[in-house]
């Protein structure tokens, strides 16, 4: 056994879907930590200061998704670029000795959007060299636009779907990026005031705020945007999947039997493309539309499959972003440098599942 018995857990509701358990429990095998356990906890929002309250010195960290990443700021410090701006965390690490006192609070979802959208224009993988990894998700955790290797992104239009954490997390995501402008579909438009909000802050343009149930403009945000990143639950998007999936696409139509060969780390189709390939490029060099799904359960999701009848668009899966927002949380609760977390070895166990 290396180093003595510790334990960690993602807390949610729902939470059985989950799939962060086992991102941590490889990485605690790749690095030895024998005595390190991960767990699955079904906690709401209010039940969460009691559960926090009740870990003993056995606890190292917890990881947050919803409805937990606002409450959680309550109970502890904001302590990290993104999680002081947005007073949104996923992460909460106790102190060496157990949660005696107010956890920190880290918020490691803007850097898995990021990564994950740079892995589909091929800028970024979990076999290069660690340190390059480690540089990349370090620069998106500070919002250091000009630290990332390049700016595939920059100047795009994107779409956001969803106004609750996540998706804020998805407006700084893209600013980071280089996006020029970020407009919203929501299920809600009149509850959107904060997303403006943000936007100024980011020094972004105002967003169009577009209701789901409007058909037609809600079609034209999807089809008019280089990139779009859905942060709502399963099944809430169905109804755009069943929008999208009557759009006529006689020159590139992805048949059924194509998506089905949508692989466990992410789906990307193109008709003129391998299904392995990253984003394709036109001869002016200008990336396809693409897709970020939050969700990803089921693999594909039926947003990601009508969003790919569209020529040239890929979709990408959630499980990406889940990968890489769980490398800082992995060393932050392990105590380790950011490169020395085994990203790779995390990923083989996610393809794998």
């Amino acid at each position: 056994m290396n180093g003595p018995d510790r334990r960690c857990a993602v807390l949610g509701d729902p939470i059985s879907h989950s799939l962060s358990p086992l991102l941590h429990r490889s990485a605690y095998a790749a690095l030895g930590l024998d005595g390190w356990r991960y767990d699955r906890v079904r906690v709401d929002a209010d039940g969460l200061a009691d559960f926090i309250h009740g870990l003993d010195p056995s606890w190292a960290g917890l990881s947050l998704t919803m409805p937990l990443k606002s409450a959680v700021g309550a109970l502890g410090n904001f302590s990290d670029f993104w999680s002081k701006t947005l007073r949104v965390a996923n992460t909460a690490v106790f102190e060496q000795g157990g949660p005696g006192k107010r956890p920190f609070l880290y918020n490691t979802d803007v850097e898995g959007i990021v990564a994950a959208l740079l892995e589909a224009a091929d800028r970024c993988h979990t076999d290069e060299d660690p340190d390059d990894l480690a540089a990349l998700l370090e620069a998106a955790c500070q919002g250091q636009q000009d630290q990332l290797p390049d700016q595939p992104y920059g100047g795009s239009r994107a779409l956001v779907i969803g106004n609750g954490n996540t998706a804020e997390s998805a407006f700084c995501a893209l600013k980071v990026l280089g996006v020029k402008r970020i407009d919203l579909l929501a299920r809600n438009p009149e509850h959107c005031d904060h997303m403006l909000d943000l936007a100024s802050r980011l020094d972004l343009p105002e967003p169009t705020v577009t209701a789901m149930d409007q058909s037609e403009a809600a079609e034209k945000a999807l089809t008019g945007a280089d990139i779009v990143v859905s942060t709502l639950p399963s099944g809430a998007t169905d109804p755009l999947s069943d929008l999208l999936s009557t759009i006529e696409n006689p020159v590139d139509k992805i048949s059924e039997a194509e998506t089905a060969k949508a692989d466990t780390p992410g789906f990307k189709s193109r008709t003129d493309a391998k299904p392995d390939d990253a984003i394709g490029a036109d001869e002016g060099g200008r990336l396809g539309s693409v897709l970020l799904d939050v969700v990803y359960e089921p693999r594909p999701t039926p947003l990601m499959k009508a969003f790919c009848r569209q020529a040239g668009a890929r979709a990408i899966s959630g499980e990406r972003m889940l990968l890489y927002q769980a490398v800082r949380q992995v060393a932050l609760m392990t105590d380790r440098p950011l490169a020395a977390v085994p990203a790779a070895a995390m990923d083989r166990a996610l393809r794998e599942a």
